[in-house]
């Protein structure tokens, strides 16, 4: 044995039963490469019930007592209450909330426990006397754990696996950094490309990819659906097989925790090993794509896709694995290199390793926000001396808040309008007016002087523990800025971000509406503040606003003043909003007003059945220094159920239109294209299916009507679809001739005619079908 002092990073915290006690196991990787254990026996199953309620407990089978110096976060005394094993906890929690004695923090992991009182995220320094163990690596027993800062490059291994129709398994391919290889069920009298590694049966190709798994290695698994697809699909085969089934670096089964319905993801548990899905991980960065399949996400991303695609790909692999088992390795081997080339190049592992340092969360929990502002607040709460309630069971509705105030849009075509936005406005709200679940004025708590929110909250003028982390992020984020850390800048926003959303959803054990409501009142009031100062101090019209942005119309011909008044406004509406913050609530501003864009020209959209303006829906040229980009928000050219034809036409009309060409020529001419036949491939609707096709039954959508159609009907996934004149139909199995006369009046006329009338033109006119009316038809 060696005594030393080590820098690692928490893959995977969990715990197991020996010798009638709980152990902590702490799985990871070192900065030397090797991975870890840490067992930890000093732990004990705890959480608080209230003292009052500490006889009425006893009663009820809560035995093991002791005292304690916290309290809850109204401010009574509570009793520890342990138990020998964390899993006796549920049933004894449950029996003591039905009989009316609440309890305290009686949900947290009990590995999750372990490391929030101790101050750890997963950085981690370990001190003591350690031993290898095969397998595990270095393992240490109840050594000295400490925080730490270290940012590892996980060792990551992408799986793919194809099989037959019966889904018998026929090849598993692996790739990983260093390289990529694929292993290959070959029966006697089939044969092998040299390309792969032969197996004579499904039972010994099993086993040779946990063997050769062991041997690479891993700290992360990889691919795209792995979870609910490779990963089940195996597990099946094996317990078929009845061979055991062990992937990860310690004794112990692959464990599926599989989510089909409502939030949250399917999970995998290897032990000693981390199992990130590449779907949840794009998810979970908030990279939105229209399909979310290998194919068209690589296709994206890399350049390049999967070498098979289309619905009959299941035939075409069972026909490859009898005829051409080159070609098949090969195919497999692809997609296996495109999961691993997509997750380099968005960083996305970078990204999960960035937040799981940042929340104390293992990277495959990190999407949770809920579970990541808990560990957060759980141990400054802590550390303050309160605990906190348990979150009640099957809690997921989002609480009656108040969204983001939006104003009014005057709808119209403007030449150089600034749109200024707030640095993270809600995050700032939270800094700057000490919003924070445990300075939340109760029923009964008095003080002085509080800072009353617009609905009504009050709160405490002492720090609070959320504005306090939120006075650690902040500078954080612009230090990784400064320093071009996209990753960590990256992760600091989406957790800041998440902290107002988590004090609106029951899930939460801090949500509150008066908290939440706080948040959006305050954001509420500061845009109305600025929209006034701007109109009456500056003497400029506010044309549109949306939650913490301005839209402001200059009245300047020149770009270049135009950005030196944007630039000079900021600086003038931060010092007044400074002062009126301090006069009003007498507090310190937090909060900062920047120019966000300048718009050379901007479309602001009217209803299409109605007079006003329409919220969200907006184009125009933004200033990028050059002849300027055209941008949208809310139209058809960035959503997802339109067709390519109505983004081509929507880009092209407003290209023209922001640059002073006729836009009536084009518009013409494209029109007359999709008559002859010669835009067809831009007319593919794609609407997910949420649920198996016959759940629709009060209403029959298009996409359903397309997908009843298929020789062979999906349950779930991307529809795509094209409208004939016989109806919808699936756009790889069209029977009928396309009604372009639905593609006119459905796609082009929509977002051609608001183009149309700022120049006074008619749709009709233009693309020559003007009918003359008369008395007789």
């Amino acid at each position: 044995m060696s005594q030393q002092s080590f820098l690692g990073f928490v893959l995977q915290a969990s715990w197991r039963q020996e010798r009638g006690r709980p152990v902590v196991h702490l799985y990871g990787r070192l900065q030397s490469g090797e991975p870890f254990l840490v067992r930890d026996r000093r732990e004990v199953p705890h959480f608080w019930v209230e003292e009052r309620h500490a006889e009425a407990a006893r009663a009820l089978g809560a035995l093991r007592q002791q005292p304690s110096d916290r309290q809850t976060l109204d401010r009574r005394p509570v009793v520890r209450v342990e138990v020998a094993l964390p899993n006796e906890t549920p049933a004894l929690r449950d029996r003591l909330q039905a009989a009316g004695v609440p309890c305290f923090e009686a949900d947290v992991r009990f590995a999750s426990r372990f490391m929030i009182d101790r101050g750890l995220r997963s950085a981690v320094e370990i001190r003591g006397p350690s031993a290898v163990a095969p397998g595990v690596g270095r393992v240490f027993d109840e050594p000295e754990l400490l925080p730490a800062s270290w940012q590892p490059r996980l060792s990551v291994l992408s799986l793919d696996i194809e099989t037959n129709l019966e889904g018998h398994l026929l090849s598993i391919a692996l790739a990983t950094e260093a390289g990529s290889e694929v292993l290959l069920c070959s029966p006697p009298g089939y044969g092998w490309p040299p390309s792969a590694q032969p197996f004579p049966s499904e039972k010994e190709l099993l086993a040779g990819f946990a063997e050769r798994l062991r041997t690479l290695d891993p700290d992360v698994l990889t691919g795209w659906n792995v979870v609910d697809f490779d990963l089940a699909v195996l597990a099946r085969r094996a317990e078929a097989l009845r061979l055991p089934f062990e992937i990860g670096r310690d004794r112990g089964a692959l464990r599926l925790e599989q989510v089909r319905t409502g939030r949250g993801s399917s999970r995998a548990v290897v032990p000693g090993r981390l199992v990130l899905d590449g779907i949840d991980l794009m998810r979970g960065a908030f990279i939105r794509r229209e399909d979310y399949s290998l194919d068209a996400v690589a296709h994206d991303v890399l350049g390049r896709g999967k070498l098979l695609s289309g619905s009959d790909r299941g035939e075409e692999i069972e026909r490859l694995f009898h005829e051409d088992r080159a070609r098949l390795v090969e195919y497999n081997r692809v997609d296996a290199e495109l999961v691993l080339g997509i997750l380099e190049r968005l960083k996305l592992i970078d990204l999960a390793v960035a937040r799981s340092l940042l929340t104390g969360l293992p990277p495959d929990r990190v999407a949770g926000s809920i579970a990541a502002f808990d560990f957060l607040y759980l141990a400054e709460l802590g550390k303050a001396g309160y605990v906190a309630p348990s979150v009640a069971a099957g809690a997921t509705a989002d609480l009656p808040t108040g969204g983001g105030h939006v104003l009014e849009p005057r709808p119209g075509l403007y030449d150089h309008v600034l749109v200024f936005d707030f640095k993270s406005l809600y995050p700032s709200v939270i800094r700057t007016f000490e919003i924070d679940p445990l300075g939340l004025l109760r029923e009964g708590q008095g003080e002085e002087d509080p800072i009353v929110a617009p609905n009504g909250a009050a709160f405490r003028r002492e720090r609070g523990l959320l504005p306090r982390l939120l006075d650690e992020l902040f500078p954080r984020r612009d230090e990784a800025k400064r320093a071009g850390d996209e990753v960590a800048s990256h992760a600091i926003k989406i957790l800041m971000n998440s902290f107002y959303g988590v004090l609106a959803t029951s899930a939460c054990r801090f949500a509150d509406p008066r908290l939440s409501n706080a948040i959006t009142g305050f954001g509420r009031e500061i845009l109305l503040w600025c929209k006034r100062w701007l109109e009456e101090e500056a003497g400029l019209a506010v044309l549109y606003g949306d939650t913490d942005s301005l839209f402001v119309a200059t009245g300047l011909a020149d770009r270049a003043a135009a950005r030196q008044l944007g630039e000079r406004l900021v600086a003038e509406v931060n010092a007044a909003l400074a002062a009126h913050l301090a006069a009003t609530w007498r507090v310190e501003s937090r909060l900062t007003l920047q120019l966000d864009r300048l718009y050379l020209k901007l479309h602001l959209m009217s209803l299409r059945h109605g007079t006003g303006g329409a919220r969200k829906r907006y184009a125009g040229l933004a200033d990028d220094g050059a002849e300027g980009k055209v941008v949208f928000t809310g139209l058809e050219s960035v959503r997802r159920d339109a067709t390519e034809l109505a983004k081509q036409v929507q880009r092209g009309l407003y290209e023209r239109c922001f640059r002073d060409l006729p836009v009536a020529p084009f518009l013409a001419h494209t029109v007359a294209e999709l008559r002859a036949g010669l835009l067809d491939e831009q007319l593919v609707y794609k609407k997910a299916l949420r649920k198996p096709l016959d759940a629709y039954t009060a209403t029959t959508p298009p996409h359903v009507a397309a997908a009843r159609k298929l020789a062979k009907p999906r349950r779930r996934g991307l529809m795509a679809y094209v409208v004939t004149q016989a109806g919808p139909e699936p756009a790889a199995e069209r029977q009928n001739p396309f009604d372009y006369d639905h593609y006119v009046d459905k796609q082009i006329r929509p977002v051609a005619e608001p183009v149309l009338a700022l120049a006074g033109l008619s749709f009709e006119k233009v693309i020559g079908e003007e009918r003359q009316l008369t008395l007789f038809g």
